[in-house]
C-alpha cells in the first residue's frame, strides 16, 4: 500500500507523495491511473517530494496524464505545506523544482490550511506584447486578453490553440485574463491535464507579468475559479524579478491505495 496525501490550491488539486517511502517514482501509466478522477484517487497532478542536497526538499512534479512538468505554482505550495507536515521543512523554507530553486514562507491558518508565498523564477520579458502574448513562468503560457473570461468556452478554445501551430508539438497553458485597476480574473486551458482547470499558479503569474508590462503595476490581486491568489513582480529592463506567488494549500485527506498501481 502506498500513502498519500490529497492537497489543493485554489482548487488546482494534487496527490501528495513522501519520496523518502517510495524506491522510485511512479510511471507515467501508474500516475495517471491515481490521478484518474473515476477510477482512481483524482487529481490535476501528482507530486513527490524527495530530499535534496542543499535545500529542505525537492518537487518532482507531474501532470495528470503521466507527463513530467517543470514547475507548478499552486502545487509548489500544497508541495511546502506538505513537506512541513512532514518534517522536511520549517515556516521558512527552500525548494528546487524543475526550473530551478525556490524559496518560500508558510503560515498555518487552520487544521488542514495554511497561507504559503513562495517565489517565482525571473521572467524574460518578451519581444512584443499584445492581445496574445506567448511567456514562460517556469512552464510555457500564452496570454490571451479577454473584456470577459466567463464568456469565452475555454475548453473548446483552449484546446484549439493548443494543438495548433506552432504550439502542437510541445504544448502550451492557454490563460483567458480580464485586466482590472490592481484586479485580474484568469481562467486556464493546462496542457498535461488537457482541461481547464480550476486555478494555475504559473498561468496566474503569466497574466501579472502582462498585466505589468501592460499598465506598470507590480503587484496583483488574482481572481480564479478556484479561489483568490496574490503575484508581485519587479520590472527590470530585460526581465521581471523578486517574482512571488501567494495563496492558499489546504489538505483534503489522506489515505492509502495499492502500489504499484494496477493500470
Amino acid at each position: 500500500m502506498l500513502k498519500f496525501a490529497k492537497f489543493h490550491g485554489t482548487g488546482n488539486d494534487f496527490i501528495m507523495l513522501d519520496g523518502r517511502d517510495l524506491k522510485s517514482l511512479p510511471s507515467s501509466d501508474e500516475i495517471s491511473y491515481m490521478c484518474n478522477r473515476h477510477t482512481g484517487i483524482g487529481a490535476d497532478g501528482l507530486i513527490a517530494i524527495r530530499p535534496a542536497e542543499g535545500f529542505d526538499f525537492e518537487m518532482v512534479y507531474f501532470n495528470s496524464d503521466g507527463s513530467l512538468a517543470t514547475m507548478c505554482g499552486n502545487g509548489a505550495r500544497c508541495a511546502a505545506a506538505f513537506g512541513h507536515l512532514a518534517g522536511m521543512s520549517g515556516t521558512v523554507f527552500s525548494f528546487l523544482a524543475g526550473d530551478g530553486p525556490h524559496t518560500g514562507t508558510l503560515e498555518q491558518q487552520a487544521d488542514n490550511r495554511w497561507l504559503v508565498e513562495i517565489s517565482m523564477s525571473d521572467i524574460a520579458i518578451p519581444d512584443e506584447t499584445g492581445e496574445r502574448t506567448a511567456i514562460n513562468t517556469g512552464t510555457p503560457h500564452l496570454v490571451v486578453i479577454s473584456d470577459d473570461p466567463d464568456s469565452v468556452d475555454v475548453f473548446s478554445e483552449g484546446q484549439r490553440i493548443r494543438y495548433s501551430p506552432p504550439y502542437a508539438e510541445k504544448g502550451i497553458n492557454v490563460n483567458f485574463v480580464a485586466l482590472g485597476d490592481d484586479l485580474l480574473k484568469v481562467r486556464t486551458y493546462e496542457k498535461g491535464v488537457e482541461d481547464e482547470t480550476l486555478s494555475c499558479g504559473t498561468g496566474v503569474t503569466a497574466c501579472a507579468a502582462i498585466a505589468t508590462l501592460k499598465t506598470g503595476r507590480e503587484a496583483w490581486k488574482i481572481e480564479t475559479r478556484g479561489g483568490m491568489l496574490e503575484v508581485s513582480m519587479t520590472k527590470k529592463a530585460d526581465k521581471l524579478t523578486s517574482v512571488r506567488l501567494k495563496g492558499p494549500a489546504i489538505r483534503v485527506f489522506s489515505g492509502e491505495i495499492p502500489y504499484p498501481a494496477k493500470v
